[in-house]
C-alpha cells in the first residue's frame, strides 16, 4: 500500500507531471500578468502564492478548485473598494465572459484548464519594520497579509522530514478533502499538516493515515466524511485483507490504482 501511494502522491496528483497542463497554465498566467500591467496604472508588483508556489496544487482532476493565486499590488493609498473595482474592470475587459466577482476579496478568473484568484494589495515600505502587505477587509479598508508565509515552513519541514514525504501526505489529504465535498479549508489543512510531528520511522501509508486522523477524525463540526474517519480508520487497521484494504483507501482516495 506504501508503494501505491507513494506513486499517486509522485505522479497523478502533481500538476508539474502533465507537462500540457502545466504549459497550459504558464503561458496563460504569463498573458494574464502582461494584461494586468498593461490594463492598469500603478502596479508595484504582482506576487504569485498559494500552493501553486509551494508545489502542493492538485490537477483539476483530482481538485476542481485547483487555482493559482496573484496578489496584485498597487501604488498609492487609495480605498480598497477602488482598487478592487480597477482590477476587476480591467479583467472584465480582457476576459469578459470568465470573471467571477464572488469569494471576497479575491477576483475569480476561470479559465478552461485553471482558475486564478486575483486579489488587490497595497505595500507599506519599511527599513526599520520590514515591508507590509494588506489586502481588503470587509469594511472597504485594509488587512495585513504575509505572501507565502508558508512556504519556508513547508519546505524546512519536507527537508527535515525528508524523501518529500509532507508534499505527499498534502497531496494525498488535499485529494481525500476535494473527493469528500471540500469540508476543510484547503489552506487551513496544509498549515496544519505543516505545524504536525513527524517521527522518522514513518513510511507515507502510516504518515497519511495518522495526519487524516488528526486533521479530521476529532472535528464534529463539519460533515459525515469527517466524523465517520477515525472509527473507519480504526475498522482498517483491524483487517488485513489486502483487497479490502485497497478497497477501503480507494473509497478515501478515488483513482488510486
Amino acid at each position: 500500500m506504501n508503494y501505491r501511494l507513494q506513486k499517486f502522491a509522485n505522479t497523478d496528483l502533481v500538476l508539474a507531471r502533465s507537462a500540457a497542463e502545466r504549459d497550459k497554465i504558464n503561458r496563460s498566467l504569463t498573458q494574464l500578468e502582461s494584461v494586468l500591467r498593461y490594463r492598469l496604472n500603478g502596479i508595484k508588483e504582482i506576487i504569485r502564492f498559494g500552493s501553486y508556489t509551494r508545489n502542493t496544487i492538485l490537477p483539476r482532476k483530482y481538485d476542481i478548485r485547483s487555482d493559482v493565486d496573484l496578489l496584485i499590488v498597487f501604488e498609492g493609498n487609495l480605498t480598497s473598494e477602488t482598487y478592487r473595482r480597477q482590477l476587476i474592470n480591467a479583467v472584465s475587459s480582457a476576459y469578459p465572459n470568465s470573471i467571477s466577482k464572488k469569494d471576497y476579496p479575491a477576483i475569480k478568473l476561470e479559465l478552461n484548464h485553471i482558475m486564478f484568484d486575483l486579489v488587490p494589495a497595497r505595500k507599506e515600505i519599511s527599513s526599520w519594520s520590514g515591508d507590509k502587505y494588506y489586502i481588503p477587509n470587509r469594511h472597504n479598508g485594509w488587512q495585513q497579509t504575509i505572501p507565502n508565509d508558508l512556504n519556508n515552513a513547508l519546505s524546512q519541514k519536507n527537508q527535515y522530514v525528508g524523501d518529500n514525504v509532507i508534499r505527499q501526505v498534502i497531496r494525498l489529504c488535499k485529494h481525500w478533502n476535494a473527493s469528500a465535498g471540500y469540508p476543510l479549508s484547503s489552506y487551513l489543512m496544509e498549515k496544519d499538516i505543516v505545524s504536525l510531528w513527524y517521527f522518522g520511522h514513518e513510511n507515507l501509508y502510516d504518515r497519511f493515515l495518522k495526519t487524516l486522523n488528526s486533521i479530521a477524525g476529532e472535528r464534529s463540526d463539519v460533515n459525515t466524511a469527517i466524523r465517520n474517519i477515525k472509527n473507519n480508520q480504526e475498522d482498517f487497521w483491524g483487517n488485513t485483507n489486502k483487497d479490502e484494504q485497497l478497497r477501503w483507501l480507494q473509497r478515501l482516495l478515488p483513482g488510486l490504482k
